[in-house]
């Protein structure tokens, strides 16, 4: 599993930030590195990094770095055979 330190310190990465600035909280636009072309490379980053993908749909619901947290955790689950 993903752990929330690590992903606050990918973040803080691809925004050219320290992990300080940034919480789960942090939300698009609440920074100034934070704007819509970031989004779009977070959301870019993101997919690379985790192995997962965010629907085109979802993109403008990812407010804040738990948006992509949650995403990302969520896709991490082993899925169960039925």
């Amino acid at each position: 599993m993903v752990q929330e330190s690590d992903f606050i310190r990918f973040a803080a990465g691809v925004m050219g930030v320290s992990a300080e600035k940034l919480s789960l909280e942090t939300a698009c636009g609440s920074i100034p590195e934070w704007d819509s072309v970031m989004h779009l490379r977070l959301v870019m980053e993101a997919e690379a990094a985790y192995g997962v993908s965010f629907p085109l749909e979802m993109v403008p619901e990812l407010r804040t770095l738990a948006d992509f947290y949650r995403r990302i955790v969520a896709s991490d689950r082993p899925s169960r055979s039925v």
